[in-house]
């Protein structure tokens, strides 16, 4: 009896420590369960030895039911009830959730790349298979409410030559792959040489580079140290200086909860700092669909971050026994009680702005081996992950089947050597209903994980056009309102500023000393004419007039420029004097037989 009231008393101090609610529940129940034993003993008379012996007898048997439960829910925790323990194909899930499970499913999704290492793009796109031959070139241009942020992993190669980028608010190269004891970087792959950034940039669609970390021990490893973070934050920004990219995607996973505290002023550091170099660079973060470790403190993060985005798959995959939807909308009667809708949910309450949140979706499917072609079906074999591309290649256009309440598709069949076999995927018409869903509740937008994996197919970007992109009327007038900004003065000046501020840029990216030339020749070609048909008249009525105008234009250029700019460097002021006074010797040798000429009597 003392035992046991020890036990209550220990277990009411892991209950008052545990913040989990589920396992404040659980933990009430046990309460209860001994609570009532012990009632039970108290009013209970001694037993004869026989009635011990045949209570011995239950105890027993019910030991061994229970260690047969156990057994079953330890093949899948996912599992609540086993309507037969022959692998009943009916079996229905409904409660339990062995969130490691799904944890370690979500960590591994961006973990699983080719064995291959390639150092070149066309290297990538050969062992990939990518090709250009069917590409959706229509233009469009997206309501700016919405946001289309979709990763571009580097093993994709130049499949980025087949997007349509008027589609995509955002891009993030994957990826930095971070060293977590220094800051540094183990490799950024082909982010200083890639073609990607600058063919985005030249339509509108913003590159960030997206920052991985992953494992619990590699997460506390950098968020432990100060030094670490700067020197990242200095490689980071040197990075997206050389390349003129717009922000980062920071893309940790699994937390420890240990941590929070220090994630939290890691991301306010990292946004202040990149923010005091240029206010417009996005921060944009990519979260789990369950806060496992409860680490995201979402009301201090979202004045610093731009874009949530949501992991929205892997609910069911490689460690799962039963087959299912990747990214299951609803749940109903048939699956787990998570999905989207309660990830969504989740971040919702716990504060993140609906325009900040996005919702990423899985542009792959899952297969299993399966007991069963009905579902939900025990899986006897995980077959792996396959891309939207390679579905499509391998089953051609599949009108069957969507399950109602999950909002995905599936595919049944037996294969050749007799087994069933389920694929699990989402295609034009169950992303549909989950656009659907993200437009009804007014988020700001989707993730797609990852692009590229369609590559080949048209019907998936013909789908954002249609969810996510301006009526071809309402397009029409927003092109003809921005059409006369393209060559203004201040687009001219936001050129030269970022030449003056990374010369180098202009061997990987030579546009804006093109449009800053384009723009300077054609104000050079009138001053040529004028000097040349009025060169004369000029020098004799208007000389004093024209050289003290030229002065003086000269000096409100300057102080235009730095204003606007808010650009007071020492050492490129003397470099722009230099070059006005160098341009102005050449012009003035140019046309010096113009200003002298004579008159004819």
């Amino acid at each position: 009896m003392l035992s046991k009231i020890c036990y209550v008393l220990f277990g009411l101090v892991c209950f008052l420590l545990t913040e989990n609610i589920s396992a404040q529940d659980g933990l009430k129940d046990k309460f209860n369960q001994v609570i009532r034993e012990n009632s039970i003993e108290e009013k209970t008379p001694q037993n004869s030895p026989q009635e011990v012996k045949k209570e011995g007898q239950q105890s027993a048997q019910s030991d061994s039911v229970q260690m047969v439960k156990k057994k079953a829910e330890s093949q899948d925790s996912l599992m609540t009830a086993m309507e037969d323990l022959s692998f009943d194909a009916g079996l229905i899930e409904k409660d339990a959730i062995d969130s490691l499970k799904f944890e370690s499913r979500v960590l591994s999704v961006k973990k699983r790349r080719p064995s291959k290492e390639y150092s070149k793009e066309k290297q990538w796109s050969k062992y990939m298979g990518i090709t250009h031959n069917n590409v959706y070139k229509k233009e469009h241009v997206l309501d700016t409410t919405k946001n289309v942020l979709g990763w571009h992993p580097y093993w994709m190669g130049d499949a980025y030559k087949s997007y349509n980028f008027s589609l995509l608010s955002v891009i993030a190269y994957f990826s930095y792959e971070l060293n977590p004891r220094t800051g540094g970087y183990k490799t950024v792959h082909d982010w200083k040489t890639t073609a990607l950034i600058d063919s985005a940039k030249a339509n509108g669609t913003k590159v960030v580079l997206s920052v991985t970390n992953f494992g619990a021990q590699n997460n506390l490893t950098f968020l432990s140290s100060k030094k670490a973070q700067k020197n990242f934050i200095d490689q980071l920004i040197d990075l997206l200086r050389l390349r003129g990219a717009h922000g980062v995607n920071i893309d940790f996973e699994n937390i420890p909860r240990a941590s929070r505290e220090q994630f939290t002023n890691f991301i306010i550091d990292l946004s202040s700092s990149l923010r005091s170099i240029d206010k417009d660079y996005l921060i944009t973060i990519a979260v789990p669909p369950i806060d496992f470790n409860r680490v995201f403190e979402i009301r201090q993060l979202s004045p610093h971050v731009d874009l949530f985005v949501i992991m929205g798959y892997e609910y069911y995959g490689a460690n799962s026994s039963v087959a299912g939807p990747v990214a299951p909308l609803q749940s109903g009667q048939l699956w787990w009680e998570y999905n989207l809708q309660s990830a969504v949910n989740e971040y919702l309450v716990a504060g993140t702005p609906a325009n900040k949140l996005l919702l990423g979706l899985p542009y792959y499917g899952s297969e299993w081996m399966t007991y069963d072609l009905k579902f939900p079906s025990k899986a006897r074999k995980y077959i792996g992950t396959t891309t939207y591309r390679n579905i499509r290649k391998k089953h051609g256009d599949l009108a069957c089947c969507e399950d109602d309440v999950s909002k995905s598709k599936f595919y049944v069949y037996r294969d050749n050597s007799n087994n069933y076999r389920q694929l699990w995927y989402d295609d034009s018409l169950s992303l549909s209903r989950k656009y659907d869903y993200i437009n009804e509740q007014n988020l700001g937008g989707v993730g797609i994980w990852a692009l590229g994996y369609d590559n080949g197919y048209t019907e998936l970007w013909k789908l954002l056009a249609a969810k996510f992109a301006l009526s071809e009327s309402k397009a029409a007038a927003v092109k003809a309102s921005v059409s006369g900004s393209r060559f203004s003065f201040r687009r001219i000046m936001s050129l030269a500023y970022r030449i003056m501020r990374n010369p180098q840029r202009l061997f990987t990216n030579p546009r804006p000393l093109i449009g800053v030339f384009g723009a300077l020749f054609g104000v050079s070609i009138f001053g040529f004419y004028a000097l040349y048909r009025w060169g004369c008249r000029f020098k004799r009525m208007f000389g004093i007039a024209i050289k003290s105008t030229l002065a003086l234009l000269i000096i409100v250029l300057l102080a235009v420029v730095f204003i606007a700019m808010k650009y007071t460097a020492v050492r490129d002021v003397a470099f722009l004097l230099c070059g006005f006074i160098v341009g102005s010797i050449i012009i003035l040798f140019i046309s010096r037989k113009f200003l002298t000429e004579k008159d004819l009597p």
